[in-house]
């Protein structure tokens, strides 16, 4: 074995022809190298790192060995061993919320993937339609009815569900290997912003992972292969391929505490470049965010951030991912005041040199069914009285708390629910879904089930005719948008008639056409958009969406089109014959808490034939 310096801006461990070089940042005056065969129960070989191998505080070294492919390593610190930040695997971690007493072993080089020609999909914002999930909740449940449950093959195992639904993208909640049970014994005494780790009860597990980790392995216990000694990165690898073939993006979410901007920056390229990930949404300080948005490597990566202001080349990458469009959605569903404004703002939100993210339910909150079930949070399961989790919801039980067999409450909810997706699929914004809302999953009130891993926290894939419904209804809404490029803009819309059509891009109308008629007590209004600013053909000349979130019916009027051309309702989230009536072709009343989008094609007018002699 040939043991020389190494190069210390190569962290982590990296193969490099015939040799590894080893790299690590530890504060101390030696650190000892200990690798073990690949059973994982024999040291092979113990190699003292001295101030020979030391540049700063990085420890580097090179060794030149035969056969170390397979094998593992770890490194011990005094007494203590200390697993590498960068390690790209994890042993004793295959079993989700289970504490390990061996030390945390890294493999030294991992398996050879062909991609077969995968890349990053590069989906622009303005096509993008985000679906966030927990991987192991996502298909945990027996009623997932897949064979590898809670895992990334399970995920792979719904693609075409997926793709029939309209998702283009996925969010990954932490899908790193983090310490959901406190085991790492490096992480679990460390200070973060002048406190401690909280470190969870007796029985409690960090289901959501929002943790300390290793930030470059996948999670073992996500993976159906990881109680082997395979290489059980190749699983993800796989998932990311298959969801590639249907088209479907894969972005994750990282979440950093007080690790470096290097590091961060080291972090995530080695996921883009390595795992073929399409984007990330990143928890981290904001010198780290700027590091990862201006980075070159990085520049047509999507990167999700709170709110980003600056500006960067000519590729969209940046994305706004802040509760703007929730807070005022979720308000105006209930059918709060003085709401009209502030909702038309977040309707055609699109800046220039970032995209905004949409949602109305996110992890941390009620699912969409719970949001129109329960007025309060029912967070009794989690241990900590109903302390815990967010008390102002902005929710609405729709005359029932929680369960019930009252069908006009029912039919309320089902409704509002349809509205909610309206708000959301039929704004400029990027939307996102929560896995789980467009088949009405609930779990029970809890909007913080953060340390629940089990049946309320994984999706209850259970068939019935309401899930259907809602499934169908959002399918046809996600194709509706995509098949309207006016409603998903590349661009922010003016409100003005900018091509001299005769019709602005987008424009406001209540009970009186183009007069906005925003007053405080005010509930309904139309926005009008005319698809020849799109710059692609249409089925219609205009798309009229008429919202109506009183609890009272409320006429809007249509906006004045040629006499030979004629409104039809496109999608409703109510009855089209019942709850859309036309007013003599001057107006159209909508019955309470409804939305409807109305279109209208002019007919081309014959050309008169000359005359015969």
């Amino acid at each position: 074995m040939i043991i020389e310096q190494g190069n210390p801006f190569l962290l982590g461990c990296t193969k490099q022809n015939r040799s590894y070089n080893f790299a690590i940042e530890k504060a101390a005056e030696e650190i000892t190298l200990l690798i073990f065969d690949s059973n994982q129960t024999t040291v092979l070989y113990e190699i003292v790192l001295n101030e020979t191998y030391k540049t700063g505080n990085v420890f580097a070294c090179r060794i030149a060995e035969k056969g170390l492919d397979r094998c593992y390593y770890v490194y011990r610190c005094g007494k203590e061993f200390y697993t590498d930040p960068y390690a790209k695997t994890v042993t004793h971690c295959e079993n989700f919320g289970e504490m390990a007493q061996a030390p945390f072993l890294s493999r030294i080089a991992l398996e050879a993937f062909d991609w077969k020609g995968d890349a990053p999909l590069h989906i622009p914002y303005e096509d993008t339609i985000l679906y966030k999930m927990n991987v192991r909740g996502f298909t945990k449940s027996c009623t997932s009815h897949v064979a590898h449950k809670g895992t990334f093959k399970g995920i792979a195992e719904k693609a075409d569900y997926l793709r029939k639904l309209g998702i283009t993208s996925l969010e990954l909640m932490p899908a790193y290997e983090f310490d959901e049970c406190n085991k790492f014994p490096q992480y679990r005494k460390e200070r973060i912003y002048g406190g401690y780790i909280d470190e969870p009860s007796i029985g409690k597990v960090n289901y959501w992972g929002y943790t300390k980790g290793f930030h470059f392995a996948p999670k073992a216990s996500f993976c159906s292969i990881a109680h082997t000694k395979s290489d059980y990165t190749i699983e993800y690898k796989k998932m990311i391929r298959t969801m590639h073939k249907y088209g479907i993006e894969v972005l994750m979410e990282m979440y950093f505490t007080t690790e470096s901007v290097a590091f961060i920056l080291d972090c995530v390229r080695y996921w883009v470049r390595s795992y073929h990930i399409d984007g990330v949404h990143l928890y981290a300080s904001a010198a780290a965010c700027e590091a990862v948005a201006t980075d070159a490597v990085l520049s047509d990566t999507k990167i999700f951030v709170e709110h980003w202001e600056g500006e960067r080349g000519t590729v969209k990458h940046m994305a706004n991912y802040e509760t703007g469009f929730l807070k005022t959605a979720r308000r105006f569903l209930k059918g709060e005041e003085n709401l009209l404004g502030t909702f038309v703002d977040v309707v055609k939100a699109n800046p220039k040199q970032s995209a905004n993210v949409n949602y109305i339910t996110n992890h941390n909150g009620f699912t969409l069914y719970d949001l129109v079930s329960y007025e309060r949070k029912h967070n009794e399961n989690n241990g900590e009285n109903n302390m815990d989790g967010e008390n102002f919801n902005d929710s609405w039980n729709c005359g029932a708390e929680g369960k019930t067999r009252k069908k006009k409450v029912l039919e309320l909810r089902r409704r509002q629910m349809k509205n909610a997706f309206m708000l959301l699929l039929l704004s400029q914004g990027t939307p996102l879904i929560l896995a789980g809302d467009e088949f009405k999953n609930t779990q029970n009130g809890n909007n913080n089930p953060y340390c629940i891993d089990s049946e309320t926290s994984w999706l209850n894939w259970k068939k019935s005719e309401d899930a259907a419904d809602m499934i169908q209804f959002v399918r046809k809404l996600i194709a509706f948008r995509k098949e309207h490029k006016i409603l998903h803009m590349s661009e922010q819309l003016y409100a003005s008639d900018r091509l001299s059509c005769g019709y602005p891009d987008i424009s406001y109308h209540g009970s009186s056409a183009w007069y906005n008629a925003m007053e405080n007590y005010n509930r309904h209004i139309g926005i009008l958009y005319c698809t020849q600013y799109a710059g692609v053909p249409d089925e219609e000349d205009l798309l009229y969406v008429v919202y109506n979130m009183h609890w009272e019916a409320h006429e809007l009027a249509l906006p004045k089109t040629a006499e030979n051309s004629q409104w039809t309702v496109k999608i409703t989230s109510g009855d089209a014959k019942k709850d859309v009536v036309w007013k003599a072709k001057k107006s159209v009343c909508l019955a309470p808490r409804t939305v409807a989008v109305l279109g209208c094609k002019k007919e081309k007018i014959k050309k008169q034939e000359p005359l015969k002699e």
